[in-house]
């Protein structure tokens, strides 16, 4: 069995490793800002997709943010303006808290649609891109 072993494949996609992608260092929190039914689940997937650790979902405080916001919440202001870039969204600011959950908090707003990352997933994916 032990001459078998390295003839034995389980995936022929490779993994990403942490030290392969930054990316994951950033502890991602995504919120529902807009009330759009599963949007914070659907923006998740596609951060994950794109590499990012995504720590939880939920609903933000109300339903009527017009844009989506990233949010520091742990005082590192470029893992904040990483994320921001990567989604394309330019509204990037602080809000920091004693002990956070995650380092950015992604308040997604009723213009989530109009995120370039967010419109390149969902094209990838085969889905309507309009609101």
């Amino acid at each position: 069995m032990a001459l078998a072993y390295p003839l034995i494949r389980t995936s022929d996609k490779k993994k990403v490793t942490w030290a392969e992608n930054p990316s994951f260092d950033i502890r991602i929190q995504v919120l529902n800002g807009c009330g759009t039914e599963g949007v914070a689940e659907e923006v998740a997937s596609c951060m994950r997709d794109a590499g990012f650790d995504i720590v939880g979902t939920g609903n933000a405080d109300a339903f009527d943010y017009q844009h989506t916001l990233v949010i520091d919440r742990c005082g590192l202001m470029d893992k904040a303006v990483k994320v921001g870039r990567s989604l394309q969204c330019e509204r990037v600011l602080v809000q920091r808290i004693a002990s956070p959950s995650s380092d950015v908090v992604v308040l997604v707003g009723a213009d989530w649609v109009d995120l370039g990352l967010i419109r390149e997933w969902r094209r990838g994916k085969g889905m309507a891109i309009s609101r």
